[in-house]
Formats: structure tokens, sequence, C-alpha cells
């Protein structure tokens, strides 16, 4: 079937992909910074011929999708070695990689930039102005190409241009050093061994030891969240949340206020009126004022739900220390929510760990996709990745055994490793000729390494965590787009955690747990279901607490970039903090300096996460009528949700998956709010 037939009749899964060349880690710092010159020059010489074409010769393949394809090809060639950035062993080749990834960033810069092209873009829409003989996603890339050179500055003086291109070098700059400053911290504590109270020994066997019998606790997350949940010491655990929440509170702040300074100025040289208004124009939201409506109104509801989570931590603090006056600080607060998940729910998450083994959990976890979105993953023997850990899988379609893609799985911690669970795509899926160039996908994550006499083991949220990232990796792979700009996660940020948040449900219904739970010491045994039972119960027991504190990571992102450039970051962290979480905040603590998703491409952008989930659970409510391992639902879902990316609108997406228009009925019922 050739590609017009595939679009016309929706069945893209037909069109064969192309393998494309693994990602090549045995690289020296030198080559890094060759590869990343002579892919620029490549693409520079692609332009040069596309500028080149008299206007009269213009057509749609030799400019608008020329254009297109030179730029997915650089931005291929940059991501494959932007990744050894966040994942390799040699310190020298992340720092080349960094280096090479802020040098793509700056001329991707230069490219949105070059009037020579815009020109070029309007001399085809002057000479061959119609556009009915296209095909939709053809449309599309023409109107996305347009707004994206209105939004780049092509509308400004030539001293307004050079001036946002100066602007938006320098955000490149300040990113990828604040993600670096990140990724090399090494901030840590030691706790005496009086300290030690409360934590599971497998955990505390595994930290490295003190002369004194304490231990080093680290602020990566395998430590500091076992630690923070279970530690009875308060005095180990302020300690703790004071060097988490100031992890490169010396080098970042600084970064972080020029970031804000640039952004406003930025909007305000394109004629928005904050930062925030000229993020949302090309997101569902639509505008600054929308999104505040909307997390106004969510906190509004939340605040009862906050203040009973709070009134349970605070009984069992003045019980637990005699105080009869005892308060909850924030370094209280997940302890004292494990501990209610105890009482009141008789689940204990170091318990429940031991039934979710990471090869266990992966196994049962590829049997869910692969049933509900008719695919099969493989793992690939015999291929050599950045670190012995990692594993490469290949997906193909079932019931064609057509390839679609491979991913790579980085799931431990290592020194100098990006320092949080994402998913990114590697290369980009696309049509390049007659052939679909295939995706690459990289998901890293960085849970408990193995200790002696244990795997590597999850807890439940773990669990969710794992199948949410997943999730995203399937957005990667299965798309079938297209155009790169317009495959697998190149949507709307506040709708790319739609499918993502969606699949987080599966990690609560029991065929789900059966298939990916067995207990360590005996994979026989599975998460018994009264303890699934009772994490279903729990699931909204922290709402209160857990959806505000979101609330308030979204209000800060927002009220940063919409209170002008010279908005002072502590003081406006301190002032919402206590506003909204109802918590006296830490004055040494400086939460903003790690708060990664402001200089990593959510700016203005992160309450997408709680935006997202409104429609995720919203999607959801089909399979739950028609059952979790539908596999026709689950087909439907791959192809409507999945495989169009960007070629649609999400608000059309939703819809003709759902058959209605989508609400919020779903998510304020699974939060417990009428």
């Amino acid at each position: 079937m050739d590609r017009a037939a595939a679009e016309k009749n929706g069945a893209m899964n037909e069109i064969k992909r192309a393998p494309v060349p693994l990602i090549e880690h045995a690289v020296s710092p030198d080559e890094i910074l060759k590869r990343s010159q002579a892919a620029e020059a490549k693409c520079e010489q692609e332009l040069a011929a596309i500028v080149a074409i008299p206007d009269s010769d213009r057509t749609f393949d030799n400019t608008v999708e020329a254009f297109e394809q030179s730029v997915m090809s650089y931005i291929d060639a940059a991501q494959r070695t932007g990744i050894l950035k966040d994942v390799h062993t040699d310190e020298q080749v992340r720092n080349a990689a960094a280096s090479a990834e802020e040098s793509a960033g700056k001329y991707l810069v230069k490219v949105a930039a070059r009037r020579d092209l815009y020109q070029a873009m309007k001399g085809y829409l002057a000479h061959q102005g119609k556009t009915e003989g296209l095909a939709p996603a053809q449309k599309r890339l023409l109107d996305l190409t347009m707004r994206d050179f209105r939004r780049n500055g092509l509308e400004l003086s030539d001293e307004e241009l050079a001036k946002l291109v100066a602007i938006r070098t320098r955000l490149t700059e300040l990113s990828t050093q604040f993600q670096q400053h990140l990724n090399e911290n090494t901030s840590k504590i030691t706790v005496g061994k009086e300290e030690l109270a409360g934590l599971p020994e497998a955990f505390v066997a595994r930290l490295e030891k003190t002369p004194d019998g304490g231990v080093v606790v680290t602020t990566k997350y395998p430590d500091y969240f076992p630690f923070m949940e279970n530690a009875k010491s308060g005095e180990a655990r302020r300690r703790l949340y004071v060097a988490f929440q100031s992890r490169e509170a010396e080098r970042n702040l600084p970064l972080l206020q020029e970031a804000i300074k640039l952004r406003d100025e930025q909007a305000k040289l394109l004629g928005y009126a904050t930062h925030a208004d000229f993020v949302t124009e090309e997101q569902m939201a639509k505008s600054g004022e929308a999104v505040k409506v909307f997390l106004s109104a969510l906190q509004e509801k939340l605040v009862e739900k906050r203040d009973g989570d709070y009134t349970k931590m605070t009984e069992l603090k003045r019980a637990e220390t005699g105080d009869p006056a005892a308060k909850i600080e924030p370094w209280d607060v997940a302890f004292f929510l494990n501990e209610v998940k105890k009482l009141d729910y008789t689940l204990d998450t170091e318990k429940i760990r031991e039934f979710f083994p990471v090869e266990t959990v992966l196994e049962g976890m590829f049997q869910v996709y692969e049933k509900l979105l008719s695919i099969e993953i493989k793992r690939v023997e015999g291929v050599e990745a950045w670190a012995p850990e990692v594993a490469l899988y290949e997906i193909r379609d079932r019931p064609s055994d057509r390839f679609v893609g491979y991913f790579y799985l980085d799931l431990l911690p290592r020194k100098g490793k990006y320092g949080h669970a994402a998913a990114a795509p590697v290369t980009i899926a696309r049509q390049v000729g007659d052939q679909y160039n295939a995706p690459i996908a990289v998901m890293l994550a960085n849970f408990n390494p193995p200790s002696p006499g244990r795997p590597s083991l999850l807890s439940h949220d773990e669990v969710k965590t794992l199948f949410h990232e997943f999730g995203h990796i399937m957005h990667q792979t299965l798309t079938a787009a297209r155009y790169g700009s317009h495959s697998g996660t190149s949507v709307a940020r506040d709708f790319v955690e739609v499918p993502s948040q969606m699949l987080e449900n599966w990690v609560f219904e029991k065929p789900v747990l059966d298939l990916m739970s067995g207990h360590f010491q005996d994979p026989s045994k599975k998460l018994p279901e009264e303890t699934i039972q009772k994490i279903k119960e729990a699931r909204a027991f922290d709402a209160g607490y857990r959806y505000t504190r979101q609330v308030f990571l979204a209000t800060f992102d927002q009220t940063l970039h919409t209170s002008g450039p010279q908005v002072d970051i502590d003081a406006t962290d301190q002032r919402l903090f206590a506003q909204i979480l109802g918590l006296e905040p830490v004055k040494e603590a400086h939460f903003a300096a790690n708060f990664g998703h402001l200089m990593g491409g959510y700016d203005a952008g992160y309450y997408g996460y709680l935006w997202a989930e409104v429609f995720a659970d919203d999607l959801f409510t089909r399979f739950k009528q028609e059952g979790v391992l539908n596999s026709e639902i689950g087909r439907k879902y791959r192809e409507i949700i999945l495989a169009r990316g960007r070629e649609q609108e999400p608000s059309e997406l939703l819809h003709e998956f759902l058959g209605r228009e989508p609400n919020n009925k779903a998510f304020l019922e699974k939060i417990g709010i009428q």
C-alpha cells in the first residue's frame, strides 16, 4: 500500500518502516564535536539550496517539505549525541555532548529566525497559493510552519529580530547549564547511628557507612524518597529536606533569574503581555488567563481535602512526640503520609516493594502493552549500550509482524546521569522519500539498585512511574505521522502527558497487577488481592495534599512567568508555599534551583500535568466500560491518539475517541470531589 492510499484509508501501520542506525556511544569528545559541526554544515547546504530556488519554480515538496526534512535530519543528528550528556559514564563525553547540545540549540534559534527561509515560504504561497490540492497533513505542516516563523520574530524589524535571536541563544545556554549542574550534583548528608530508626534494613545495608556506625545519604531519588518516608528522626529528615531542596542554589538561581528576565523580554518583543501568554497560545489552554482560572478553581475545590490530610498527619505527630502543640513541617509530610497509609489502609510501602522486582514488572508491563496495543516487544541481544545495565528492545506490529521501532531502557542511577524519570525521542519517526524512518526512543529512571540478596525492587508509585514513562515511549514509537514535527510526542505541551497519565490507571487493576507482580523470593506469590483492594481504596487518600502540591508547582511556574522580569524567585516560592500548601516554608530551602521543569521545556507549561490528567481520566472511561485489556479499544486508542501526533488538534482526537466532548467528571470523581 503506498503512502497516499494508507493516509486515505487510515492504515498508517501498513507503511513499511526502515530501521535507522542505533545510538553510537563509543565516541570520543572530539568526535562528538566534529559530528555536531558536520550536521550543521549539511543542514546549511540543504537550506541554501531551498533559498536558491526561484519563486516561480517553488513547490510544496522542494520548499515546505524540504525545509521540514532538513531541520528534522539535523535534530536527529543533534539528539543522537545530545542524549549522551544525560547517560554516558564518561564525564568528558557528557561534557562534550552538553556542549554539542547547546550549539545545536543556538543553531536552531538562528535557523528559526532566517528571513530568507521565511521569504522562501512566502514565495511558495505567492506563486503556488492554492492549497486545495494538499493532503491534510501537508496543509497542517504549512500552517504550523508559517505560524512558527511568526512566533520566531520574522515580522519584526531587523534590530528587533537580532535582539530576539540573542535572547534565545542565551536561553539555550542557560538551560543546558542548569540541567548539567543538577546531573553532576553530589549533595549528601551524614546520618548518625541513633538516627537510623525506621529505615528498612535493606536500604541501610546499601548505603555508604561512616566510621561511627552512621551512613551517608545522598539527595538522589533512590536515597531521598525512602529516607523521607521511613526515617523516624525528624531532625535527620529536616537536614535531608534542606539539602535536597537547596541543590545547586548558588549556581542555578541566577541562571533561572536571568531566564525569566529574557523570557519576559521575548514575550514583549513578540507582542504578548507575558511569557505565559506566549507559551499557551499554541497549547490547548490558549492563554495564561485560562490557566489561572483552571488552577484557582481546582485549588479552591481542594482546600477541604488538603486540610483533612493535615489533620490526620498532625494527630499522628502529636501522638508520636507527646507534644500537643506539634505541627506538620514540610519535612514531615512524606513520613506522616506514609504512616497514615499504614494505619488507615494497612499498607506498608516496603513490604509491597518486595512484590515488584524490576524484571518481573517489565515482563508483565510488556505483556499488557502488547495485548492492549497489538504489538510485540523483544529484547535485542548482543547490543552494547553506554552502560552494562542498559537494554535495547524492538517493537513489531501484530498481526502483520512489521518492524515498528526501537527503545532503550536505562533504569538505575549512576554518577552524572540524568536524575529524574523521562522518555526521550532520539531518532524521530517520519516519512523520508519512499521510506518511513523508524523511531528510536530512550527511557530513563533512577530506581533502587540491587543489593546483596535482593534485586532492584519498586514501590507501587515507582511501578506507576514506569508505566507512565513507558506510555511516552509508546507515543514516540507507535506514531504514524507523516512529518517529524508532527510525530510522536510533538504535540501541544498540555496534551503531551495525556496518553501517559491515562495509562497510569492500569496499575490499579488486578489483572494488570497479577501480571506485573511476583515476590522476589518466590515469583509464584502475586501481590495479595486484599492488598490490591487497599491500594485502590488508598488511591485518593492523600489527594488533598498531592493535588494541592501540583497546583502550587503550576501556580509558582505561572507566577514567575506573569510577574515581570524582576520577580523575586525565593520570595514568590515562600509566599505561594504558605498560601497554597498551608505550610510554613523553610527559609534555607531554594526549591526553584532544582525545579528542572522550569529550564527543561515546561516553563509556563507545568500546569499541563494537571490539565492533561483531566483529559486522561476521561479517556480511561472507555477502557473502564469496555475492558482495560480490550484489544479492540486499545487498537483504536493507538490509531487515534498515539499514531496521529500533531496532525490534528488534541480536541479533535479526544472527541473522535470518546465519541463526545470531553469533561472533568472522571477526574473529580477519582480524587473524591463532587
